[in-house]
């Protein structure tokens, strides 16, 4: 049946949910954008403020589309807050039990099928269907926040403090939704949200959940069992939550078997089994603070003494053991669902919906502005102008690629030729004349011809090549002092590298590192034509008719190879100066052209060894920084792609928030002037199973009214306007206002 309520849910619906899917998108982009390096070093905080923000309006969305009521469940490790679920519930819900010690909470509703959702502060989430894989992942997440945490400590006292999951540790767990079959949840819309302890190392879950409940219509039940009713510090954080809620149900979880120790060693009921009245009355008494008497004279806080597990084990068992629900757990239930069908709550869960929401607009659009973004187009500008030169060099280097290098050091040769001429021609007359000594000199000594080709006359010609290559090595490093390093090339190329800023010169040291100038002499084999070498012939070569061949043979010895040693004596006898004449015309007619094709020989081939090896470093270099290049510009064109997407986001974000902050201005003055009374016509149900329930709205009754203001938590007259400030204030008093402005 249609209410104004569900009517405001809607259109609160219609002005919230178009956020939703965009601001998720558009963290999805901002967070890529942060992991590429895109962003500066300021943009942990906004980041982590879109992400907060774009967590809480996904939250607050589905909470008003399902009207649902939230009722977040306080107290000490091991006091009993998992059996009041099971309680509430009438169903068992006790997966929770291992997880509170994580600084998260952990919401509880009703689902067809048994889910676990855990959802991290990048927004991250991971189902499961299992408990004990839920549990599993949890304690491993907690192990590393932990870790996290102490390596905040020992950067140096007051960094724990300062600890925030979003900026330091955005892969902790921001809260767990346990999703199980419970009939009496899926009928009452509630929530229970069990919240994390009070830890000195981890507080930060727990003043996080402050934060984002303060804007949020919901009532808070504190847990205490009685061996902890009269300890202080139980009590320590119970101001903060005064300021946060209106209406505070104070469960003292009592052990109605306990049992005391008499002198004569008997067993007797406590006073706790006995009349847990009594020990309540002693708690406010003897160790109540003045806060919390305030609270209680207010009606804000009122406190129950209930067995929880006896609570819990006839809701869960009703069938079995025919027993009904407890009286005092019925009495509590009775009153929680009282004020969550109160037309209170109502007001409130539509004002602080109200109120909530613009808050979230607000903030987003704040973030929006922030200076990092604001240097969004600064940014792509960059981007932009490194993109063109990239592109520019990319495409010079290309070019430089494919030019004809070899072509530009074909002249090298020519050159070096020409600038050794002179060298090369006093070379030339030096090793003639070096010949002409070492032949003369072969006649005082016992050595064969072939002797004085090899070993004498052939080290004169390597001696000429190895001095030849020297005089060319040292005008190619001359040469290679130039910026072109003795290529030749046009004004185009010159200009080409400087662009990309190299030169050839850069690499002529690569070039030299080969040039050895012994490296280029080459043996040279002399050959003498021995039957024609003249020989002179004795008075018994005369009488023996002895040939000149056959004189030849006996002194020089094989003719194609005459090793054969011949003394000092017997050169005397049958050489004379026309021997010697005939072995110098014989090796320099042999070495005609010798002298000119070596020069061209060494001059050019040590210039393309040269060229060689200068252009191979050129070359390699210049595919480096292709490469690099290309790399660069991919992630220069992934950077800009993506802030380009965020640039074009972040418009239709600031557009989608201005129109949102309208349409939640325009619900506010619509229903800042309806009466409250009319919000829950014509609905008539109760909470959480007391009696049967209307599943829309969950929570209204028609006649619950408030006749009188100062007797009301909320302190509202019915009979007044609901005024536009009361639902910007969550349709809730000013003493509610400034208690929140002081939280």
């Amino acid at each position: 049946m249609k209410t104004l309520l569900s009517q405001f849910c809607h259109e609160f619906g219609s002005a919230i949910e178009p956020l939703v899917a965009p601001l998720r998108s558009f963290c999805d982009v901002l967070q890529a954008a942060e992991d590429g390096g895109v962003l500066g070093a300021d943009a942990k905080p906004y980041v982590a403020g879109f992400q907060d923000v774009s967590h809480q309006l996904t939250v607050l969305a589905d909470k008003v589309a399902q009207q649902q009521a939230y009722v977040l469940i306080f107290g000490p490790l091991k006091s009993g807050k998992s059996t009041l679920m099971n309680s509430i519930s009438a169903s068992y819900v006790s997966e929770v039990t291992a997880l509170p010690a994580y600084p998260c909470m952990v919401y509880v509703s009703h689902a067809p099928q048994r889910e676990f959702v855990v959802t991290r502060y990048n927004g991250d989430t991971n189902t499961f269907t299992s408990p004990a894989s839920m549990r599993m992942q949890v304690s491993r997440d907690h192990a590393e926040l932990a870790d996290r945490i102490r390596a905040e400590e020992s950067k140096g006292e007051g960094a724990v403090r300062d600890f925030d999951p979003a900026l330091h540790f955005p892969e902790a767990i921001r809260r767990i939704d346990v999703r199980v079959p419970a009939e009496e949840l899926k009928t009452s819309g509630a929530v229970l949200v069990d919240t994390p302890g009070l830890y000195s190392k981890m507080k930060f879950g727990y003043d996080r959940m402050t934060r984002e409940f303060r804007n949020t219509a919901a009532c808070a039940i504190f847990v205490v069992k009685t061996d902890n009713l009269f300890l202080e510090q139980v009590f320590d954080e119970f101001s903060q939550l005064l300021q946060l809620f209106s209406r505070i149900f104070l469960v003292v979880n009592i052990d109605s078997a306990k049992m005391d120790l008499r002198p004569d060693g008997s067993l007797s009921p406590s006073l706790e089994r006995e009349d847990p009245v009594r020990v309540i009355e002693a708690f406010e008494t003897l160790a109540m603070s003045a806060s919390l008497k305030e609270a209680v004279e207010h009606g804000r806080l009122k406190i129950y003494p209930i067995d929880l597990l006896r609570a819990a084990s006839r809701r869960l068992q009703p069938e079995e053991n025919g027993e009904q629900t407890p009286d005092d757990f019925r009495a509590f239930l009775n009153d929680l669902t009282d004020y969550l069908n109160s037309t209170d709550y109502l007001v409130a869960f539509l004002g602080d919906s109200l109120r909530h929401g613009g808050a979230l607009i607000d903030e987003a659009r704040g973030l929006c502005n922030h200076t990092g973004l604001k240097r969004l187009a600064d940014d792509a500008a960059r981007l932009k102008a490194e993109r063109a030169r990239l592109v520019d060099e990319l495409t010079v280097l290309e070019h430089l690629i494919d030019h004809d290098w070899n072509a530009a050091f074909e002249p090298l040769g020519r050159t070096l030729a020409d600038q050794v001429d002179a060298e090369a021609a006093r070379l030339r007359k030096s090793s003639l004349k070096g010949l002409r000594g070492s032949i003369e000199g072969w006649m005082g000594t016992d050595d064969g011809l072939k002797t004085l080709l090899d070993e004498e006359l052939s080290p004169i010609l390597l001696g000429y090549q190895t001095q030849l290559a020297t005089a060319v090595e040292e005008r190619l490093r001359a040469a290679v002092q130039t910026p072109t390093a003795g290529a030749e090339y046009g004004p185009d190329v010159e200009r080409e590298l400087e662009r990309v800023r190299t030169s050839l010169a850069a690499y002529a040291g690569e070039g030299l590192v080969g040039i050895m100038p012994r490296g280029y002499a080459e043996n040279v084999q002399l050959r003498v034509d021995v039957e024609g070498l003249p020989v002179k012939k004795t008075i018994l070569d005369w009488i023996l008719f002895r040939s000149r061949a056959a004189i030849r043979r006996r002194v020089l010895g094989n003719a194609s190879n005459p090793t054969k040693s011949i003394t000092r004596a017997e050169k005397q006898r049958r050489f004379g100066d026309d021997t010697l004449d005939f072995i110098e015309d014989e090796v320099v007619e042999r070495l005609a052209g010798f002298f000119d094709s070596t020069r061209a020989r060494i001059t050019t081939q040590m210039a393309r060894d040269f060229a060689g090896a200068v252009i191979a470093a050129l070359e390699q270099s210049l595919r480096t920084r292709r490469t690099a290049h290309q790399k660069d510009l991919a992630r220069v064109a992934g950077q800009l792609g993506r802030l380009e997407e965020l640039s074009e986001g972040l418009t239709g974000l600031r557009s989608t928030l201005a129109a949102a902050a309208q349409d939640v201005a325009a619900l506010g003055e619509t229903y800042g002037r309806t009466d409250p009374t009319e919000l829950a016509t014509t609905v008539e149900s109760e909470l959480l199973g007391v009696k049967e329930l209307s599943p829309q709205p969950p929570r209204a009754l028609p006649d619950q009214k408030v006749s009188d203001p100062t007797s009301s938590p909320f302190g509202l007259n019915p009979e007044i306007e609901f005024e536009e400030s009361d639902v910007n204030r969550g349709g809730s008093n000013g003493d509610r206002s400034a208690r929140e402005g002081d939280a």
